[in-house]
């Protein structure tokens, strides 16, 4: 095949997992050449709620890798130097009692590291943070690590942050396989345009992660969980503090979701999402339901099926490496410092064995954990 291009890196992906990896390999060094198979940014990083989350994520070892991820938000938004509607302080609103002390329950697990600091709050104070919330809550989880941002800004601002450190990127063109050489070392990566020699590859191809992991005989537990969202028309500001489940963008319009399905690769909207959603919303934000729906969209998350991402090099084929989970709007910065650090240092400082690419495998030494495909 004839080679239509030389790099050291390959990076497989643009969404903001893949065009984060590719802007800490760049600015550290590294000719980094970013492939997608259509637009940077047209999956999963432009179709989410847009959080940017850790307190309820669990067990607390990856709710800290969550935590480290955000914590790196500032400085990179320092670098991009872009407005990407980035805010602190969040919360997790609960229902019901019952709800409360399981809620309760999180923290005090969550308190197992000393990096966490959520902490329960009442109705009263919830409400003063959010004037738009019902009476009828029973309280909330608030974080002030967690937040929200605006999905489509961040990801083109890491887009654009590729750009000026000098990142080639190669839109519509598609992954079909790797060239290998002596000890099954990566030598290039076969696309739709030609090869592309490179020693470096890095899986980042979000939803379709688990097939480009295949072309190189890797199985990972991986599934496109669809996840529908509803838009609002804007409103004055009745949520001013990031919020899960129901928010209020800095436009003014509100977001609500966000469904768990797994449908398969089906990106389609339906009017029963719609109703669930909506139902859900009112009982903590009366006032949606005077409100007209503007928009209805749906992405597909990269769930893993034990809720864990999977980072890391492959061993068997040196070269190779993995980064793909859901979360990853919340995630992208530490995926890139990562993966970084595994290809320019050769380790990294951030513990890694939870995330095992390799543990639904044959050839892994850590099996995956229970099924949490419902989280």
């Amino acid at each position: 095949m004839k080679t239509i291009h030389r790099t050291e890196v390959v990076v497989v992906g643009a969404g903001a997992v893949g065009c984060s990896i590719a802007y800490w390999l760049a600015k550290r060094g590294k000719d980094v050449t970013l492939v997608e198979k259509s637009g940077p940014g047209t999956g999963s990083s432009v179709a989410n709620f847009g959080l940017v989350w850790s307190s309820a994520k669990e067990p607390h070892t990856y709710m800290e890798l969550n935590l480290l991820s955000s914590r790196l938000w500032p400085q990179m938004l320092d670098e991009l130097g872009e407005d990407v509607e980035y805010r602190l302080g969040g919360l997790k609103v609960v229902l019901t009692e019952k709800d409360f002390e399981a809620q309760g329950a999180l923290v005090e697990r969550q308190r197992r590291s000393s990096l966490f600091q959520g902490r329960m709050i009442s109705t009263a104070e919830a409400r003063d943070m959010q004037p738009g919330l019902s009476p009828n809550i029973a309280g909330a989880l608030y974080c002030p690590d967690d937040g929200d941002s605006n999905p489509i800004k961040w990801t083109y601002a890491l887009l654009r942050g590729c750009k000026r450190q000098g990142v080639k990127v190669m839109r519509d063109t598609e992954v079909l396989g790797f060239d290998t050489g002596e000890g099954n070392q990566i030598t290039g990566v076969v696309t739709s345009l030609g090869l592309i020699r490179a020693e470096n590859a890095v899986n980042a191809a979000g939803v379709w992660a688990a097939q480009v992991a295949e072309m190189v005989g890797v199985t990972i537990g991986l599934y496109p969980q669809r996840g529908q969202v509803l838009i609002s028309e804007a409103v004055p500001r009745i949520l001013p503090t990031a919020q899960s489940t129901v928010r209020q963008s800095l436009d003014g319009n509100i977001y609500m979701g966000a469904t768990m399905e797994d449908v398969g690769f089906d990106w389609s909207t339906s009017p029963a999402g719609a109703e669930k959603i909506a139902k859900n919303a009112a009982k903590m934000v009366p006032q949606v339901r005077e409100l007209s729906v503007i928009r209805q969209f749906s992405g597909l998350r990269p769930m893993p099926r034990d809720g864990l991402p999977f980072i890391g090099a492959i061993p068997h084929v040196p070269g190779y490496y993995i980064a793909v989970g859901h979360s990853g709007n919340t995630l992208s910065p530490i995926h890139g410092k990562i993966i970084s650090d595994l290809i320019v240092e050769g380790e990294t400082d951030i513990p890694l064995d939870d995330y095992d690419p390799l543990r639904y495998d044959a050839r892994g030494t850590r099996k995956a954990g229970p099924d949490r495909s419902g989280h």
